[in-house]
């Protein structure tokens, strides 16, 4: 019993492992240049709302600093970020949990665009210069039109997971 509960969990955390691999690898556009798509965001933000337990603080805080090393920011930005965003996310559960899709889009949305507001931000800040702010926009609009997609695979990873005794409880 206890493998089969393993073996459940390794199938989202794979999935977020992927994830966290194709949002290292920025995707190039044509008259663009590289963009990073917020996968990574999407999938703390997915966990965040429907399982929170199944992605605790410190991991996304790991997730944050090992983004940040492997593309070469500012070492605690991204990490800072996740943070904040699991912390939003967490905190508004349970009013968006018995939402319609749309109001969690419509939620993902405003937590993509604050969350690349702040990275903008946090970016100038540290290297005293503001980068230009249309990449930053082009990411948050693919983000958001890209949610739809990824959410359905997040969902039907979600169905591996083992049932909960209540799951809507505040987990924090």
């Amino acid at each position: 019993m206890q493998i089969d509960m393993l073996l459940r969990l390794c199938v989202p955390y794979g999935f977020i492992l992927c994830l966290f691999a194709l949002s290292t690898v920025p995707l190039t556009l044509p008259l663009t240049g590289p963009v990073e798509v917020p996968l990574l965001v999407m999938a703390i933000y997915y966990w965040s709302l429907y399982r929170p337990t199944l992605l605790p603080v410190w991991l996304v805080f790991a997730a944050g600093v090992l983004y940040d090393l492997l593309s070469g920011l500012p070492v605690g930005m991204h990490a800072f970020v996740f943070v904040i965003i699991r912390w939003v996310v967490v905190d508004q559960r349970l009013f968006l949990t018995g939402q319609p899709f749309v109001t969690v889009w419509i939620g993902y949305m405003l937590v993509s665009a604050g969350a690349a507001l702040l990275q903008w931000g946090l970016f100038g800040l540290i290297h005293f210069q503001w980068p230009p702010f249309a990449p930053t926009l082009l990411m948050t609009t693919l983000g958001i039109f890209m949610f739809p997609f990824i959410m359905m695979a997040l969902h039907f990873t979600h169905r591996f997971l083992p049932v909960l005794v209540n799951p809507y409880s505040a987990v924090k």
